[in-house]
């Protein structure tokens, strides 16, 4: 029984981990606001195509001239 409770525990934690690092920011904004709760200086990361043509974007969170936290490519 312990056996079996702790496979289930462990494959959720994995799941849970998988889909935590393949979820990217469709935009500069969101890389640094919404769910990520980051501050300035952060890095982070956004999609930047579509498709075939998708690459991912990485930057540092900063405060752009509207005073928006964006993501601002390396």
């Amino acid at each position: 029984m312990f056996s079996k409770l702790n496979f289930t525990t462990t494959f959720f934690a994995i799941a849970a981990l998988l889909v935590t690092v393949n979820a990217l920011a469709d935009n500069p904004v969101d890389a640094c606001n919404g769910s990520n709760h980051y501050g300035v200086g952060h890095s982070c990361a956004y999609s930047g195509g579509s498709g075939n043509t998708a690459g991912t974007i990485e930057g540092t969170c900063q405060t752009d001239d509207s005073g928006d936290l964006v993501c601002i490519p390396n």
